[in-house]
């Protein structure tokens, strides 16, 4: 598959087939993503793979958090973390604490996660960015006995759905002339 068609087809899946995601396969998928820029090739990433126990867990501190709140997707999004494959959290791993070095940070971390997903695309692999286990970074810190700020996690699994393209902005509404 070419870089540009896997841009193209790749989508957020929310809709998983049985059966486990080699680790192996995983294991590779980072490791290729890691060679993405960092800012002064800090590589400020760390990541942690969880077992299902500890997926599920992380799942029903997300259900229980937000069940009761209006207007939340971090329900849905709990259901679909327990029909993932695997799920992997990531952290940021940095002593820098100003604003500017943070900021490079997290840029070079949302770029190596774009590589994962791209990776797992052209391995014909379901994947979806979450970001609704940012409203438990606490809680996620003792779930996984991980003492880092966890950044985002990545869902893996076999696709069962093929949704359509979102629209995009078009050229005229992003560049700025």
């Amino acid at each position: 598959m070419e870089l540009k068609e896997a841009i193209y087809n790749r989508r957020s899946i929310r809709k998983y087939k049985e059966g486990k995601v080699p680790k192996e396969t995983i294991l590779e998928i980072i490791k290729d993503a890691t060679c993405a820029p960092s800012g002064h090739n800090l590589q400020p990433w760390k990541f942690k793979i969880l077992d299902d126990e500890t997926k599920n867990k992380l799942a029903t501190t997300l259900y229980e958090k937000y069940k009761d709140k209006k207007g939340y997707t971090a329900p849905f999004t709990a259901e679909v973390i327990k029909s993932l494959s695997t799920l992997v959290v990531v952290y940021l791993d940095s002593e820098e604490k100003d604003e500017f070095s943070r900021t490079i940070n997290l840029l070079s971390i949302g770029g190596m996660i774009d590589e994962i997903l791209l990776l797992a695309e052209e391995r014909g692999l379901g994947t979806l960015w979450i970001a609704d286990t940012n409203n438990i970074m606490e809680e996620i810190k003792e779930i996984t006995s991980v003492n880092l700020e966890s950044i985002s996690c990545i869902g893996f699994g076999y696709k069962d759905q093929s949704p359509n393209k979102r629209p995009r902005k078009s050229l005229e509404e992003i560049i700025i002339e």
